[in-house]
């Protein structure tokens, strides 16, 4: 039987002009969506196959990839923050099912500046 690892992540969300934009601070990687439980879910798809795909190739490592200050400062200036876990439908190398724990902050820019 698969055992369960879990993976912690931060993530800012945030409405822009024309879209939802989810950012994965650790891992610098980024989703665009319509909605906010669109880019949600699309966020936490791509870090699970960038999870997978460093486990699956011997590659934890290189795994990490932090995102930009700016992002990191707007985080920490969050106050809306929520944590979830999400399972991974399927086992990776038939050994690891990963669980992704996201700390998501909905942030509201209250300024232009």
């Amino acid at each position: 039987m698969p055992r369960e690892e879990s993976f912690s992540f931060k993530v800012l969300i945030r409405r822009e002009p024309d879209a939802w934009v989810a950012h994965c601070l650790e891992l610098n990687l980024v989703a665009e969506a319509e909605t906010v439980e669109q880019v949600e879910a699309d966020i936490i798809d791509i870090i699970i196959a960038h999870v997978r795909y460093a486990i699956e190739n011997d590659n934890l490592t290189h795994m990490y990839h932090p995102a930009p200050e700016s992002v990191w400062k707007d985080f920490l200036r969050c106050s809306d923050r929520e944590e979830t876990s999400y399972r991974g439908k399927e086992a990776i190398l038939d050994e690891l099912i990963p669980i992704i724990q996201a700390n998501k902050c909905f942030y509201r820019q209250t300024s232009n500046a």
